[in-house]
């Protein structure tokens, strides 16, 4: 994406931005389908029908935009990652488009900072710029307002929406004789104040609770953590009393237990925010909605949390204080590594291991992290250029070990350090891992102020070993999934199990 905090002098060119007038019939048309769609509140339809449009019309900063919030609404953390990637396209494209830059600092601005910090720390970067461009616009004016969503006004930080929902449930069913007094005094006193998103959503979320099967999730209302507790305490005292219990049976059994039950009330929570977004109804301007500042984790919180962490440690560590339970035999791929002396027509620079006549010290940057046996790096191309990933080349970096049951989530882990950076992700996709077996997983992307899908990062896992393939070239899919499978290939060898 362009660089959003630059200061752009006025005569400086951009690229024009189509006004109604410049579009075809067809596009406009098909614009209009998408905020019909929005308004209607499809998002799924709105999301197709602008990926379409855009596909065939062309770049609009409109159609960016729409895109973009059709993704926000779903108020879930999949999507808002899928606007970013949505705005910022926008924005290499349109880079000074009010509503695009406006949008995109909105979703900045209400990120997480100790779970996005990269995302959050755009945000005022985005509000510069917005201001720098257009002081008086209704964008401006909209980013000076405090930032929604119960923040505080003071410096400090957000707590949970979820947890903060919860509280004001929590208190509303205390003080009611039950659920259905609780959900009508709860819709009374949010249609008296139309515009508190808080009483909106307790409203909406207790509503959600009286419709048929809902209120047996109440119990995760009243008592919080209550499934995760007992399922650990079950779980502790199965491995003390029979040591020849597997952890995987219960382990996986308990987890099912107590994660569907909090999946489910977080689905109904995140609907009954969504609802009652769409009906508050928004203050006259200039006057201040009265302060509501959110619910703090309380003591019970903490205490219930610190008993859990600590079922969980005595459950882990038990089994290796009983000693009983037979070691299970060492079955994955034991691997030995070497790197070829060249990759897509570069040659070897740096090695980690050490090659002979090979430096050594731009790998070793990729893996004094992984202070574990079995790590490797092997970079191929001219240095003077890898370090900024600005001219052909690539990397391999991995690590050899027992890597069984590894979860899908750690095929991510590149992606997801992308996402924290200002590069820009185009694509991703996951290929046959090919007769190596395991699971691949790639990305393109670009740097920031570069051409789309400048680079392509390939991670693979299988067994007995971990690794991803960086390539400083642009690719397709298919070609980029080859070259990743010819580079685990060519560095891992044996792979005979013991």
């Amino acid at each position: 994406m362009q660089d959003t905090g630059h200061a752009n002098t006025p005569d400086k060119a951009q690229p024009a931005e189509p006004e109604a007038e410049q579009r075809s019939p067809e596009a406009a048309a098909a614009l209009e389908a998408v905020r019909d769609a929005l308004a209607a509140k499809r998002r799924g339809e709105a999301r197709e029908r602008a990926t379409a449009a855009l596909e065939e019309y062309g770049p609009d900063p409109e159609l960016y935009a729409l895109l973009g919030r059709a993704h926000v609404a779903e108020d879930e953390d999949d999507h808002d990652d899928e606007a970013e990637r949505v705005y910022r396209r926008g924005l290499d494209a349109f880079p000074d488009n009010l509503v695009l830059l406006a949008a995109y600092a909105e979703l900045c601005r209400a990120a997480d900072g100790l779970e996005r910090p990269g995302r959050a720390a755009r945000a005022a970067q985005l509000m510069a710029r917005v201001e720098e461009l257009a002081p008086g616009s209704p964008e401006a004016q909209r980013l000076r307002d405090p930032a929604p969503l119960w923040t505080t006004q003071s410096a400090t930080p957000q707590h949970s929406l979820a947890h903060t929902q919860r509280h004001d449930v929590r208190q509303a069913l205390a003080a009611a004789p039950g659920l259905a007094e609780a959900a009508r005094l709860a819709e009374e006193e949010a249609g008296q104040r139309p515009y508190s998103l808080r009483l909106a959503i307790r409203a909406e979320t207790l509503t959600a609770f009286t419709r048929p099967g809902r209120p047996l999730l109440l119990w995760l209302i009243r008592a919080p953590y209550l499934s995760i507790l007992a399922v650990l305490a079950v779980g502790a005292l199965t491995l003390v009393l029979d040591a020849s219990a597997r952890w995987s049976v219960w382990a996986g059994a308990g987890a099912v237990l107590a994660l569907v039950p909090y999946r489910l009330l977080t689905v109904l929570e995140s609907g009954a925010r969504i609802r009652a977004m769409d009906r508050v109804v928004p203050l006259p301007a200039g006057t201040p909605e009265p302060a509501s500042p959110p619910a703090p984790p309380g003591l019970r919180d903490f205490a219930v949390l610190g008993a859990a962490l600590t079922l969980a440690v005595f459950a882990l560590v038990s089994p290796m204080a009983l000693k009983t339970v037979p070691a299970e035999p060492r079955d994955y791929p034991r691997y030995t590594v070497t790197p070829p002396q060249e990759f897509r027509g570069e040659s070897l620079a740096s090695a980690v291991p050490v090659v002979d006549g090979v430096g050594s010290d731009l790998a070793s940057l990729w893996t004094e992290t992984l202070d574990v046996e079995g790590a490797f790096a092997y970079l191929y191309g001219d240095l003077s250029v890898l370090g900024d990933r600005s001219g052909p080349g690539a990397v391999i970096v991995g690590v050899t070990g027992d890597f069984r049951g590894t979860p899908d989530a750690v095929l991510k882990g590149y992606e997801l350090g992308l996402s924290e950076s200002d590069s820009t992700i185009n694509e991703i996709w996951q290929p046959d891992a090919g007769p190596g077996g395991g699971r691949l997983r790639c990305v393109s992307f670009a740097e920031d102020r570069e051409a789309t899908g400048a680079h392509v990062a390939c991670s693979w896992v299988d067994d007995g070993s971990y690794g991803t393939v960086v390539m400083n070239e642009r690719l397709d899919h298919d070609a980029a999934a080859e070259a990743a499978r010819t580079a685990r290939d060519a560095v891992l060898h044996g792979g005979v199990r013991a």
